[in-house]
Protein backbone atom coordinates (compact mmCIF):
# COMPACT_ATOMS: atom_id res chain seq x y z
CA UNK A 1 0.00 0.00 0.00
CA UNK A 2 2.58 2.90 1.23
CA UNK A 3 2.30 5.95 -0.74
CA UNK A 4 1.26 6.49 -3.88
CA UNK A 5 3.64 6.97 -6.07
CA UNK A 6 3.79 9.85 -8.42
CA UNK A 7 2.74 10.07 -12.47
CA UNK A 8 6.37 9.58 -13.54
CA UNK A 9 7.23 7.04 -11.07
CA UNK A 10 3.99 5.02 -12.12
CA UNK A 11 5.75 4.92 -15.48
CA UNK A 12 8.99 3.55 -14.19
CA UNK A 13 7.98 1.10 -12.04
CA UNK A 14 6.04 -0.20 -14.87
CA UNK A 15 9.02 -0.72 -16.99
CA UNK A 16 11.50 -1.76 -13.92
CA UNK A 17 8.80 -5.00 -13.47
CA UNK A 18 8.70 -8.43 -15.46
CA UNK A 19 5.99 -10.29 -17.02
CA UNK A 20 2.90 -10.91 -15.29
CA UNK A 21 3.40 -14.35 -14.43
CA UNK A 22 7.20 -14.03 -12.91
CA UNK A 23 9.60 -10.30 -12.29
CA UNK A 24 12.96 -10.44 -11.15
CA UNK A 25 13.89 -8.07 -8.14
CA UNK A 26 17.22 -9.59 -7.40
CA UNK A 27 19.93 -7.77 -5.84
CA UNK A 28 23.22 -7.92 -8.37
CA UNK A 29 25.40 -9.42 -5.70
CA UNK A 30 25.18 -13.19 -4.79
CA UNK A 31 26.36 -15.61 -2.10
CA UNK A 32 26.15 -18.96 -1.28
CA UNK A 33 23.38 -20.90 0.29
CA UNK A 34 23.89 -22.46 3.47
CA UNK A 35 22.21 -25.22 5.64
CA UNK A 36 20.88 -22.69 7.71
CA UNK A 37 19.32 -20.84 4.31
CA UNK A 38 17.34 -24.09 3.46
CA UNK A 39 13.73 -24.86 4.59
CA UNK A 40 12.17 -28.65 3.64
CA UNK A 41 9.33 -28.33 1.32
CA UNK A 42 5.92 -29.53 2.74
CA UNK A 43 3.52 -30.85 -0.12
CA UNK A 44 0.70 -31.25 2.72
CA UNK A 45 -2.54 -29.83 1.55
CA UNK A 46 -3.98 -26.44 2.95
CA UNK A 47 -5.92 -26.20 6.35
CA UNK A 48 -8.72 -24.07 6.90
CA UNK A 49 -6.96 -22.35 10.09
CA UNK A 50 -9.45 -18.61 9.94
CA UNK A 51 -12.67 -17.50 8.71
CA UNK A 52 -13.95 -14.50 8.85
CA UNK A 53 -17.83 -14.31 6.51
CA UNK A 54 -19.32 -11.40 8.20
CA UNK A 55 -22.28 -12.75 8.98
CA UNK A 56 -22.87 -10.49 11.80
CA UNK A 57 -24.20 -6.64 12.20
CA UNK A 58 -20.70 -5.59 13.42
CA UNK A 59 -17.45 -6.53 12.76
CA UNK A 60 -16.05 -8.36 14.96
CA UNK A 61 -13.99 -6.67 18.21
CA UNK A 62 -12.10 -10.12 18.75
CA UNK A 63 -11.12 -10.63 15.22
CA UNK A 64 -10.36 -7.09 14.03
CA UNK A 65 -10.01 -3.36 15.11
CA UNK A 66 -9.99 0.07 13.55
CA UNK A 67 -6.72 0.85 14.14
CA UNK A 68 -5.79 4.76 13.31
CA UNK A 69 -7.17 8.39 14.90
CA UNK A 70 -8.89 9.02 11.62
CA UNK A 71 -5.91 9.75 9.48
CA UNK A 72 -2.36 7.87 9.40
CA UNK A 73 0.35 9.89 10.04
CA UNK A 74 -0.58 12.49 7.61
CA UNK A 75 0.53 11.07 4.36
CA UNK A 76 -2.84 9.69 3.32
CA UNK A 77 -3.43 13.83 2.03
CA UNK A 78 -4.79 15.20 -1.01
CA UNK A 79 -2.06 17.84 -1.42
CA UNK A 80 -4.97 19.71 -3.89
CA UNK A 81 -8.12 19.77 -1.47
CA UNK A 82 -8.82 15.74 -1.33
CA UNK A 83 -8.18 14.35 1.90
CA UNK A 84 -9.90 10.89 3.81
CA UNK A 85 -10.63 10.19 7.33
CA UNK A 86 -10.97 7.02 7.77
CA UNK A 87 -13.60 5.93 10.54
CA UNK A 88 -12.40 4.96 14.28
CA UNK A 89 -14.43 4.86 17.41
CA UNK A 90 -12.00 7.40 19.01
CA UNK A 91 -11.84 9.65 16.30
CA UNK A 92 -11.93 13.13 17.42
CA UNK A 93 -14.44 15.13 15.87
CA UNK A 94 -16.78 11.54 15.88
CA UNK A 95 -18.32 10.56 13.21
CA UNK A 96 -20.54 7.38 13.69
CA UNK A 97 -18.25 3.74 12.18
CA UNK A 98 -21.51 3.20 10.34
CA UNK A 99 -21.21 5.94 8.27
CA UNK A 100 -18.29 3.92 6.59
CA UNK A 101 -18.31 0.26 7.80
CA UNK A 102 -21.87 -1.57 6.78
CA UNK A 103 -22.94 -5.34 6.57
CA UNK A 104 -25.67 -6.05 4.54
CA UNK A 105 -26.66 -9.91 3.63
CA UNK A 106 -23.18 -11.16 4.46
CA UNK A 107 -21.50 -8.67 3.24
CA UNK A 108 -18.38 -6.41 4.83
CA UNK A 109 -19.18 -3.02 3.07
CA UNK A 110 -16.06 -0.34 3.53
CA UNK A 111 -17.22 3.12 2.10
CA UNK A 112 -15.46 6.12 0.77
CA UNK A 113 -18.30 9.27 0.70
CA UNK A 114 -17.42 13.06 -0.18
CA UNK A 115 -18.84 14.62 2.96
CA UNK A 116 -20.63 17.91 2.80
CA UNK A 117 -19.14 19.54 5.38
CA UNK A 118 -15.11 18.81 5.72
CA UNK A 119 -14.28 16.96 8.51
CA UNK A 120 -11.67 19.05 10.54
CA UNK A 121 -9.80 16.69 12.91
CA UNK A 122 -5.85 16.47 14.37
CA UNK A 123 -3.37 13.85 13.00
CA UNK A 124 -0.25 12.74 13.82
CA UNK A 125 2.11 14.20 12.02
CA UNK A 126 5.55 12.37 13.69
CA UNK A 127 5.67 9.67 16.14
CA UNK A 128 8.09 10.98 18.35
CA UNK A 129 7.26 10.59 22.14
CA UNK A 130 4.80 12.33 22.39
CA UNK A 131 3.81 12.26 19.26
CA UNK A 132 3.57 15.72 17.15
CA UNK A 133 0.50 16.55 15.75
CA UNK A 134 -1.49 19.27 13.10
CA UNK A 135 -4.93 19.77 12.30
CA UNK A 136 -6.95 20.05 9.06
CA UNK A 137 -9.96 19.29 7.06
CA UNK A 138 -11.25 16.40 5.46
CA UNK A 139 -12.99 16.55 2.15
CA UNK A 140 -13.51 12.56 2.12
CA UNK A 141 -14.04 9.56 4.76
CA UNK A 142 -13.93 6.14 4.23
CA UNK A 143 -12.62 2.85 6.03
CA UNK A 144 -9.73 0.52 6.96
CA UNK A 145 -9.28 -2.23 9.27
CA UNK A 146 -6.50 -4.47 10.51
CA UNK A 147 -6.73 -8.53 12.01
CA UNK A 148 -5.50 -8.61 15.25
CA UNK A 149 -3.82 -11.83 14.49
CA UNK A 150 -0.45 -11.87 13.38
CA UNK A 151 -0.51 -14.08 10.60
CA UNK A 152 2.25 -16.33 8.90
CA UNK A 153 3.05 -18.12 5.63
CA UNK A 154 0.22 -19.62 4.24
CA UNK A 155 -2.84 -19.22 1.91
CA UNK A 156 -4.59 -16.19 2.02
CA UNK A 157 -7.79 -15.43 0.12
CA UNK A 158 -10.79 -13.36 -0.03
CA UNK A 159 -13.64 -12.55 -2.01
CA UNK A 160 -13.87 -8.98 -2.62
CA UNK A 161 -15.57 -6.37 -5.72
CA UNK A 162 -13.92 -3.17 -5.77
CA UNK A 163 -15.72 -0.02 -6.49
CA UNK A 164 -15.05 2.22 -9.16
CA UNK A 165 -14.14 6.03 -9.78
CA UNK A 166 -11.27 8.26 -10.35
CA UNK A 167 -9.59 8.77 -7.03
CA UNK A 168 -10.43 4.87 -5.55
CA UNK A 169 -8.33 3.32 -3.98
CA UNK A 170 -9.10 -0.32 -2.84
CA UNK A 171 -6.40 -2.64 -1.05
CA UNK A 172 -5.61 -6.30 0.47
CA UNK A 173 -2.10 -6.38 1.99
CA UNK A 174 -0.68 -7.75 4.87
CA UNK A 175 2.15 -5.68 6.96
CA UNK A 176 4.00 -6.99 9.49
CA UNK A 177 2.89 -4.47 12.79
CA UNK A 178 5.94 -2.30 12.63
CA UNK A 179 8.36 -4.96 14.32
CA UNK A 180 11.09 -3.19 13.81
CA UNK A 181 11.41 -3.25 10.02
CA UNK A 182 8.76 -2.52 7.48
CA UNK A 183 7.63 -5.58 5.30
CA UNK A 184 4.50 -5.62 3.09
CA UNK A 185 3.04 -7.44 0.22
CA UNK A 186 0.27 -5.95 -1.53
CA UNK A 187 -2.14 -8.85 -2.68
CA UNK A 188 -3.78 -6.38 -4.58
CA UNK A 189 -3.87 -2.76 -5.33
CA UNK A 190 -6.56 -0.81 -7.64
CA UNK A 191 -5.87 3.13 -8.48
CA UNK A 192 -5.73 5.62 -11.05
CA UNK A 193 -4.39 4.43 -14.41
CA UNK A 194 -1.78 5.67 -17.21
CA UNK A 195 -0.12 5.35 -20.55
CA UNK A 196 3.41 5.21 -20.74
CA UNK A 197 3.67 8.91 -21.25
CA UNK A 198 2.11 9.55 -18.01
CA UNK A 199 -1.19 10.66 -19.71
CA UNK A 200 -4.57 9.78 -17.47
CA UNK A 201 -6.96 6.63 -18.83
CA UNK A 202 -9.99 6.14 -17.81
CA UNK A 203 -10.90 2.99 -19.47
CA UNK A 204 -8.54 1.57 -17.88
CA UNK A 205 -9.60 1.79 -13.98
CA UNK A 206 -10.40 -1.33 -12.14
CA UNK A 207 -8.94 -3.26 -14.81
CA UNK A 208 -5.48 -4.03 -13.35
CA UNK A 209 -4.39 -5.04 -10.32
CA UNK A 210 -1.10 -3.59 -9.08
CA UNK A 211 1.12 -6.30 -7.05
CA UNK A 212 4.14 -4.89 -4.51
CA UNK A 213 5.93 -5.79 -2.07
CA UNK A 214 7.83 -3.62 -0.05
CA UNK A 215 10.57 -4.59 2.55
CA UNK A 216 13.80 -3.05 4.65
CA UNK A 217 16.61 -4.68 2.67
CA UNK A 218 19.61 -5.97 3.48
CA UNK A 219 21.97 -3.87 2.07
CA UNK A 220 20.33 -1.39 0.62
CA UNK A 221 17.80 0.31 3.34
CA UNK A 222 13.77 0.03 2.16
CA UNK A 223 13.31 -1.20 -1.40
CA UNK A 224 10.16 -2.55 -3.28
CA UNK A 225 9.40 -5.25 -6.29
CA UNK A 226 6.33 -3.96 -8.03
CA UNK A 227 4.43 -5.04 -11.23
CA UNK A 228 1.35 -4.62 -12.82
CA UNK A 229 -0.84 -7.83 -14.24
CA UNK A 230 -1.52 -5.25 -17.30
CA UNK A 231 0.94 -2.53 -17.50
CA UNK A 232 1.53 0.33 -19.72
CA UNK A 233 3.80 -2.14 -22.32
CA UNK A 234 3.38 -5.11 -23.84
CA UNK A 235 -0.29 -6.28 -21.91
CA UNK A 236 -1.42 -2.70 -22.08
CA UNK A 237 -5.37 -2.38 -23.08
CA UNK A 238 -5.56 -6.64 -23.03
CA UNK A 239 -7.61 -6.82 -19.98
CA UNK A 240 -11.08 -7.63 -20.65
CA UNK A 241 -12.08 -7.86 -17.43
CA UNK A 242 -13.53 -4.90 -15.18
CA UNK A 243 -12.68 -6.13 -11.52
CA UNK A 244 -15.67 -3.53 -10.26
CA UNK A 245 -18.63 -4.88 -12.50
CA UNK A 246 -18.87 -8.35 -10.04
CA UNK A 247 -16.97 -10.59 -7.09
CA UNK A 248 -13.50 -11.98 -7.34
CA UNK A 249 -11.35 -14.37 -5.84
CA UNK A 250 -7.92 -12.54 -4.58
CA UNK A 251 -5.21 -15.62 -3.29
CA UNK A 252 -1.84 -15.07 -2.47
CA UNK A 253 -0.03 -18.15 -1.41
CA UNK A 254 3.35 -17.34 0.28
CA UNK A 255 6.12 -19.67 2.06
CA UNK A 256 9.63 -19.27 2.68
CA UNK A 257 10.79 -19.48 -0.96
CA UNK A 258 7.63 -17.92 -3.02
CA UNK A 259 4.59 -15.48 -3.12
CA UNK A 260 1.81 -16.58 -5.72
CA UNK A 261 -1.03 -14.22 -6.49
CA UNK A 262 -4.30 -15.75 -8.23
CA UNK A 263 -7.48 -14.37 -9.10
CA UNK A 264 -10.55 -16.53 -9.72
CA UNK A 265 -8.08 -19.41 -9.59
CA UNK A 266 -6.10 -18.65 -12.18
CA UNK A 267 -2.10 -17.35 -11.06
CA UNK A 268 -1.25 -13.74 -12.57
CA UNK A 269 1.50 -13.13 -10.80
CA UNK A 270 4.93 -14.80 -8.75
CA UNK A 271 7.92 -13.51 -7.10
CA UNK A 272 10.82 -16.00 -5.70
CA UNK A 273 13.17 -15.35 -2.50
CA UNK A 274 16.11 -16.51 -4.44
CA UNK A 275 17.40 -17.12 -8.02
CA UNK A 276 20.27 -18.54 -9.98
CA UNK A 277 23.05 -16.39 -11.15
CA UNK A 278 21.65 -16.67 -14.77
CA UNK A 279 18.07 -15.40 -13.32
CA UNK A 280 16.43 -18.87 -12.75
CA UNK A 281 13.94 -18.64 -10.01
CA UNK A 282 14.03 -21.43 -7.46
CA UNK A 283 12.39 -23.18 -4.32
CA UNK A 284 12.63 -25.90 -1.79
CA UNK A 285 12.64 -28.41 -4.86
CA UNK A 286 15.70 -27.05 -6.74
CA UNK A 287 17.87 -24.89 -4.42
CA UNK A 288 21.32 -26.45 -3.62
CA UNK A 289 23.10 -25.92 -0.54
CA UNK A 290 26.94 -24.35 -1.14
CA UNK A 291 25.64 -23.20 -4.59
CA UNK A 292 25.89 -19.32 -5.71
CA UNK A 293 22.08 -17.66 -5.46
CA UNK A 294 20.99 -13.77 -6.22
CA UNK A 295 18.74 -12.50 -3.47
CA UNK A 296 15.14 -10.51 -3.72
CA UNK A 297 16.18 -7.89 -1.87
CA UNK A 298 12.73 -6.40 -1.39
CA UNK A 299 11.41 -9.50 0.01
CA UNK A 300 9.57 -9.55 3.23
CA UNK A 301 12.21 -11.03 5.82
CA UNK A 302 9.89 -12.43 8.28
CA UNK A 303 6.69 -14.82 8.81
CA UNK A 304 4.47 -12.53 10.69
CA UNK A 305 1.72 -10.14 9.44
CA UNK A 306 -1.33 -8.30 10.33
CA UNK A 307 -4.26 -8.69 7.50
CA UNK A 308 -5.21 -5.38 6.19
CA UNK A 309 -8.33 -4.16 4.10
CA UNK A 310 -8.74 -0.29 3.33
CA UNK A 311 -10.43 1.53 0.66
CA UNK A 312 -8.53 4.69 0.25
CA UNK A 313 -9.07 8.02 -2.00
CA UNK A 314 -6.00 9.07 -4.21
CA UNK A 315 -4.14 12.73 -3.87
CA UNK A 316 -1.86 14.72 -5.59
CA UNK A 317 -1.55 16.23 -9.32
CA UNK A 318 -4.33 14.51 -11.33
CA UNK A 319 -5.25 11.87 -8.91
CA UNK A 320 -8.03 13.41 -7.15
CA UNK A 321 -11.80 12.59 -7.93
CA UNK A 322 -13.57 14.49 -10.43
CA UNK A 323 -16.91 13.52 -9.98
CA UNK A 324 -19.27 13.73 -7.30
CA UNK A 325 -21.25 10.75 -9.17
CA UNK A 326 -18.57 8.47 -7.71
CA UNK A 327 -19.43 8.95 -4.42
CA UNK A 328 -20.74 7.02 -2.13
CA UNK A 329 -17.94 3.89 -3.31
CA UNK A 330 -17.77 0.88 -1.47
CA UNK A 331 -15.12 -2.02 -1.39
CA UNK A 332 -17.64 -4.97 -0.28
CA UNK A 333 -16.02 -8.02 1.13
CA UNK A 334 -17.58 -11.94 0.96
CA UNK A 335 -15.50 -13.28 3.41
CA UNK A 336 -11.83 -13.61 4.69
CA UNK A 337 -9.98 -16.93 4.39
CA UNK A 338 -6.19 -18.26 6.25
CA UNK A 339 -4.96 -21.65 5.48
CA UNK A 340 -1.94 -23.25 6.69
CA UNK A 341 -0.53 -26.61 5.19
CA UNK A 342 -0.84 -29.35 7.34
CA UNK A 343 2.01 -31.40 8.94
CA UNK A 344 4.42 -32.52 6.40
CA UNK A 345 4.39 -35.77 5.21
CA UNK A 346 6.98 -38.21 6.96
Amino acid sequence: MKLLKPVNLFVFTAFLAGSPAFSQCFDNTSSTITKTDLVSCNDSEWVLDFEDNFDGKTLSSKDWELPFQGVLAGFEFERNGSKTWYANRASAPAIPVSNNITFENGILKMTARKEETPIFGSYIVSWTNPPTRDSSSFQYSSAWIDSKKMFSYGKYEARIKIPKGKGMWPAFWLFNGNKGHNYEIDIFEFWNEYNCVGRYKKNRLSKNPHFTIHGDSINKGSSQCADDQYPCYGNWGNSKTDYSADFHIYTLEWDYYKIIWSIDGAVVHSLYRFSSKNGKPTDCNTIVEGEEYKLNESWPFTDQMLVRFNLGVQYGNNNAPNSDADFPGSMEIDYFRFYKKGPAQK
